[in-house]
């Protein structure tokens, strides 16, 4: 497969798209880029790489070296969109898979299969999608070479839930070793993403990822939990510190036993 794909535009046609306030307009695909795999959770491309990020407006897919939580190849589309500068989301379309595009005219990333809409933010506004967009922290370098993506929610997905319980050994996530270490991430058949924290030696806690305010998933980040998408905090407890979000996070019933967790996700 060549490093990069090239473009194709797709005329957004028939029935459905008699239903769409986009009907009649071309969605150009971005170019996919071969962007190798994530370091300790984070990516790191090359700006010269990624030429299409440099005007506003710009975007690129990035095929990354790791299998999300559905067991695809990592795909993030990065946006460098007039409204809000880079922004950072999942590949594929929560509906059936397909690849996205933004387009920034319209201030939103749009699937070219079926229509479906996201905000800049991530969240649906447009049907047959139902599920708002996984976002992730994205910027480029202090001196401006190098793009950098923090995209540890999606990749090394928890286990599927046994009887309603996630389970999985503290030693397959490294950065949960670590007093103060966290992962955010989906976990197989479960709809919605976990946010795994150790707070103490002896403590790990768990909580419903998904930020009260809009739905984007909350990641930790030292001694506070922290929403990517509009800046919202959380205390490690769960706790709102910081709005727009207004209410706490679901906790959720965890134990460890110095070698395993378990989440209670029903």
């Amino acid at each position: 497969m060549p490093d990069e794909l090239g473009r194709r535009t797709l005329m957004k046609c028939g029935a459905a798209c008699a239903l769409a306030s986009s009907c009649g307009k071309f969605v150009s695909e971005p170019i996919a880029i071969e962007a190798g795999a994530p370091v300790r959770g984070v990516l790191s491309v090359p700006m010269a790489r990624v030429p299409d990020l440099v005007p506003k407006g710009g975007s690129v897919l990035l095929h990354v070296d790791a299998s999300d939580y559905l067991g695809r190849r990592v795909s993030l589309l990065v946006a460098n969109t007039s409204s809000q500068g880079l922004r950072a989301y999942q590949g594929y379309c929560t509906h059936s898979g397909c690849e996205l595009s933004w387009v920034d005219r319209d201030d939103s990333v749009e699937c070219p299969c079926h229509l479906s809409r996201f905000s800049v933010d991530g969240a649906v506004t447009h049907p047959p999608a139902t599920l708002d967009l996984d976002t992730y922290p994205v910027k480029q370098s202090s001196d401006g070479q190098t793009l950098i993506v923090a995209v540890q929610s999606g990749l090394a997905p928890f286990p599927a839930p046994s009887n309603g319980v996630v389970t999985f050994p503290v030693s397959s996530y490294p950065t949960l070793q670590a007093v103060g270490g966290s992962v955010s991430n989906h976990a197989y058949d479960v709809e919605y993403p976990l946010l795994v924290i150790r707070s103490d030696a002896q403590t790990v806690l768990g909580f419903d990822a998904r930020c009260p305010h809009l739905g984007c998933a909350v990641q930790g980040v030292g001694q506070v939990i922290i929403c990517p998408c509009h800046g919202s905090l959380f205390g490690l407890d769960g706790t709102v510190k910081q709005g727009p979000a207004t209410a706490n996070l679901r906790g959720l019933d965890t134990t460890f036993d110095g070698s395993f967790v378990s989440v209670r996700i029903a």
